[in-house]
């Protein structure tokens, strides 16, 4: 199926999921890429959801996603470079980002790259005082893609899917600049994956992450 100008080959819409107004995404061309993906996600409309964390639908004034857990992918860390050089104005190297703004964890042989946060467990780049991202308009693909509501499986399997091979490719790149390992660490773990030579989010398609069952899973309905 090709894909028709000016119409977004991802779409979402409002899907009740355990009797909760949640959502549901569809692809409606193999060329779909991750941009066209989070312009669909950031283009819901929030007041139709159910947002156990804000009721009231704005994200305005909640900042419970900027907690936790905030994994990264490889294009997040130059979307972070561009985003830190606009709020400090120093153009740090991709290195300098990863060791002041990220937390690297190893654990055996699992590498883990977060968002580094403060004493409180909030995002280090969480204004204290607004409760407002820093750099917003360069935010992570794991902040831009949240919304506290309930999805279906084959969306919530796409994000994780995103998420996840997008943080291999960071840890290949974070591999490669390390002088010397962990024993337990085997770089031959993480391979090239279709984030390699990615340099935006416009440059890697949806279809070459997924597996067999989960693109057909969110083509179900062409």
């Amino acid at each position: 199926m090709t894909q028709i100008p000016g119409k977004n080959p991802v779409q979402v819409r409002s899907w009740r999921v355990n009797d909760k107004y949640g959502y549901d995404l569809r692809i409606l061309s193999p060329g779909a890429t991750v941009a066209d993906y989070i312009t669909a996600i950031e283009g819901l409309e929030p007041v139709r959801l159910y947002r156990p964390y804000n009721p009231e639908g704005s994200c305005l004034g909640c900042d419970h996603c900027c907690g936790g857990r905030l994994p990264l992918t490889m294009i997040d860390l130059f979307e972070l470079q561009q985003g830190l050089k606009e709020l400090t104005g120093r153009a740090l190297p991709l290195p300098e980002v990863l060791k002041s703004y990220c937390q690297i964890e190893v654990a055996g042989r699992v590498v883990d790259i977060t968002l580094r946060t403060d004493a409180e467990g909030y995002c280090l780049l969480l204004d204290p005082q607004q409760r407002r991202c820093r750099i917003y308009s360069h935010r992570p693909l794991i902040c831009r893609t949240y919304f506290c509501a309930p999805l279906t499986w084959p969306a919530r399997l796409l994000r994780e899917r995103i998420v996840n091979v997008g943080e291999d490719e960071l840890v290949r790149y974070w591999l490669a600049q390390q002088g010397e390992l962990p024993p337990s660490i085997r770089p031959s773990d993480w391979p090239p994956t279709p984030f390699a030579g990615g340099r935006s989010y416009k440059d890697i398609t949806l279809k070459a992450l997924c597996p067999a069952g989960l693109w057909q899973g969110l083509c179900k309905q062409l």
